[in-house]
């Protein structure tokens, strides 16, 4: 058996008792009809208090209990009021169930639970001070009847007195129950569902006593019957505004009886003193109440209107946005329901915004109703405070009432007073929070009902998809704007790096062109234009080149060429000269900075008398060749290595002097270049080319060159090759002193000649070499 229903049998007892007593001092069907019906009407009672514990824990467990000993008290007191009037046990019964029906419903009122949150009740909302009041007020009301039941002969008691005790008890019961409920409505105000009920209590009160005290004093029924009756009305409504699972069926009771008691209890009141005071015309003014009474049901939904807060500026701007968010589109919907919550505030400048979390934007509509987004972001902890708030709705009021116990709100209260905000109500959905609805504080002065803060949480519900797929649209356009502030970011900085690498390629261009710029405008030979065609060839094909070339040529500037024709032509140009001590130092290859095997990334490098480096230089070289092969598709091209020596590749590998791991990457890929000897044709250009640049830095003017003195250079065998040649011409420049350069000069600067100058033939075409030269051949000298 149910705990609940085992404590029900000692109250259901006590009044079945009360009924025999009843049934047998007084006699008649009354207290027999009392008897069927009270147990009964107490059972239902019961379980339903035992349902609702079951179902819910919005209430107390002691304030259930209350709520039990209230509805005792009224079962009991029927029970009593079905003895006989005037029995001084029976008023002893009554007065008892009458008091414990009045503690019962003072000890709910201050058991009231809070529904979570912030604000915690204070102290003094649950006393009991008013209930022990009033419990001793009852207890005299008891003692009075019950001596005077108990020991008739010995107790002389006035019943007059008793009827006076119980007036002033009830009175004071109805005081005392007005101003318990505006304690609590005072002190609880703030608090969602606490709030409703304490101003349903001080309502119902409040209606009650001036119901009850007018009746008593117009002599509409025994004073001691009226106010004890509208004590357990009182008590009755407070004990359920109390303890009902739904806070906000107390506003819609309070309404409709409000409607209702307003107009027509001093229409009852008057009636009932004219039909006591006129008995004979008693029907005649109970037909003329029925057509005022029908009127008043008729406008008691008008009257009940402007009595609760569904109907206020507030709720039809919720209801309206509830609509508004009916909206397919998400951002119409948005639109629609800030501009129907923009009608519930007049006040300039404040308006209801609703706050994304990502993007982190806040959404607002001007008086036109266009909609408007800037980024800004929400205050620290204002989800979480608002996520553990009833109906997530976290109000200024309540920041305001904790910030001396929770400093840490202080932040958020500045917040809202800047943005004269009134709440904030979290959406959310199953990934989270999403933002929140703020709504503006206008010109209101009242505190924000329960009924109002799920009104708006109902409807950041509805809105909660539409923000998801709003939000969802909002970081799309966000990426897409990143992605495109990005793609011009990422432009700029490749055209940048695109004019530096340009740069880069120009600067290694304009060094290996100018290696090679003698070179080509001299080239009249088919000599020098085969080979360099073949070098071109061997540039294109990315190979790796053995170059042998004789003492004193210029090889740096035929290897040139072979780089610009190359597709590494943009990239660097790098000559050693491994004849030198530098190029003989393994530091030299090692740094990691300035190791021509480091600078020469993506470009050629050009190794001028490479057999001179020593074996382990040429090993470290060569597994820097196979490094460089093994590179992935997208980075910079492999360099290749162009080396020169004097001696043929096939003399270099067979002796030695061009070490082993190096020889397979010469393979196919090896050429002599020619001596100046073999391109006569050139020599000309080139001694022309040497004086103009001598001239300038020397003189800075270019000088020429006499007839005789072309002639005796031109059939010279130049064994040194290109040394020689700049050798002589430079010390026949220091010589001269004329702007044309002679013989005589060029003699004079050591130079000999391979002919007397008596043999040479005045023909400037034709001229014949001596045979006895061991390098002279009949050649044709051109003079142009």
């Amino acid at each position: 058996m149910p705990a609940s229903f085992r404590t029900f049998w000692l109250p259901l007892g006590v009044i079945v008792y009360v009924c025999f007593a009843a049934a047998e001092a007084r006699g008649g069907y009354l207290p027999w009809l009392a008897l069927a019906v009270i147990p009964l009407g107490l059972a239902l009672l019961w379980r339903q208090i035992r349902l609702n514990t079951e179902a819910q824990d919005t209430v107390a467990e002691s304030a259930k209990r209350a709520l039990g000993a209230t509805y005792f008290g009224f079962a009991l007191w029927l029970a009593a009021r079905s003895g006989p009037l005037g029995h001084p046990a029976f008023d002893a019964m009554a007065n008892l169930a009458t008091g414990i029906a009045a503690v019962g419903a003072l000890v709910a009122l201050a058991r009231i639970r809070t529904l979570g949150g912030l604000l915690i009740p204070k102290p003094a909302t649950e006393s009991l001070d008013a209930a022990a009041f009033t419990a001793f007020l009852w207890a005299l009301a008891v003692v009075l009847p019950a001596a005077r039941s108990i020991a008739p002969d010995w107790v002389r008691i006035d019943p007059l007195a008793i009827d006076y005790v119980t007036t002033t008890a009830a009175t004071g019961t109805l005081l005392v129950f007005l101003a318990a409920s505006w304690r609590v409505r005072i002190l609880r105000r703030y608090e969602l569902g606490a709030g409703d009920r304490a101003v349903g209590a001080w309502a119902f009160s409040l209606t009650v006593f001036f119901v009850a005290l007018p009746a008593a004093l117009l002599d509409v029924g025994p004073p001691d019957r009226v106010l004890p009756s509208g004590v357990l009305v009182a008590a009755l409504a407070i004990a359920w505004t109390a303890t009902t699972a739904e806070p906000t069926r107390v506003s819609s009771l309070l309404r409709g009886l409000l409607a209702v008691l307003l107009p027509g209890a001093p229409l009852l009141l008057l009636g009932g003193a004219l039909i006591r005071q006129f008995p004979a015309h008693a029907g005649t003014l109970f037909l003329s109440a029925l057509p005022i009474a029908t009127a008043i049901g008729l406008v008691a939904r008008a009257v009940a209107k402007p009595l609760g807060p569904e109907q206020s500026r507030w709720l039809d701007a919720v209801e309206a946005a509830s609509r508004g968010a009916l909206e397919p589109e998400p951002d119409a919907a948005i639109q629609a329901t800030l501009l129907a919550l923009t009608q519930a505030t007049h006040v300039v400048g404040n308006r209801p915004e609703l706050w994304r979390a990502s993007p982190p934007e806040v959404l607002s509509v001007d008086r036109a109703g266009y909609l408007h987004s800037e980024h800004s972001s929400a205050p620290e902890r204002l989800h979480e405070l608002a996520l553990a708030e009833p109906e997530r709705t976290l109000r200024r009021e309540a920041l305001e009432a904790a910030q001396v116990r929770y400093p840490e709100v202080r932040p958020i209260l500045a917040w809202f007073e800047a943005r004269r905000a009134f709440s904030a109500t979290l959406i959310v959905d199953v990934d989270g929070a999403l933002g929140f609805l703020l709504l503006p504080r206008g010109n209101r002065t009242s505190a924000m009902t329960l009924e109002e803060a799920r009104a708006v949480r109902l409807l950041a519900d509805r809105i909660s998809a539409l923000l998801a797929i709003s939000s969802a649209l909002a970081r799309s356009r966000e990426r897409e704007l990143e992605a495109r502030d990005a793609a011009l970011v990422t432009e700029s900085e490749c055209a940048r790096l695109l004019r530096i690498v340009a740069l880069d390629a120009a600067k290694n261009s304009s060094l290996a062109e100018t290696y090679q710029g003698e070179l080509v405008r001299s080239t009249y030979s088919a000599t020098s234009k085969l080979t360099l065609e073949h070098l071109a060839q061997l540039g294109r094909s990315n190979s790796h080149l053995f170059v042998k070339s004789a003492a004193g040529t210029d090889a740096t500037a035929w290897l040139a060429f072979a780089h610009l024709a190359s597709p590494r032509a943009g990239g660097p140009f790098v000559v050693v000269d491994g004849s030198g001590s530098a190029a003989h130092s393994e530091h030299t290859w090692d740094d990691a900075e300035r190791s021509p095997l480091q600078l020469v990334d993506g470009g050629t490098l050009v190794i001028r008398h490479g057999t001179s480096l020593p074996a382990p230089i040429q090993h470290q070289i060569a597994r820097w060749l196979l490094r460089q092969d093994q590179r992935q598709p997208g980075e910079l091209p492999a360099p290749r290595l162009y080396l020169t020596s004097l001696n043929t590749y096939n003399e270099c590998a067979s002796t030695g002097a061009l070490s082993k791991p190096l020889v397979r990457w010469f393979q196919g890929s090896a050429l002599s270049l020619p001596c100046l000897a073999d391109r006569p044709e050139d020599l000309r250009a080139l001694i022309l080319g040497h004086l103009a640049r001598f001239g300038m830095a020397l003189r800075g003017e270019p000088i020429g060159i006499g007839e005789g003195a072309l002639r005796a250079l031109i059939e010279h065998p130049w064994p040194a090759n290109d040394l020689e040649l700049q050798s002589v011409l430079l010390r026949a420049t220091l010589a001269c002193t004329q702007p044309t350069l002679s013989l005589a000069d060029v003699l004079s600067g050591g130079f000999s000649s391979a002919g007397d100058e008596a043999s040479l033939a005045p023909d400037p075409f034709v001229q014949t070499v001596p045979s006895d030269q061991p390098k002279a051949r009949r050649r044709i000298a051109r003079t142009r």
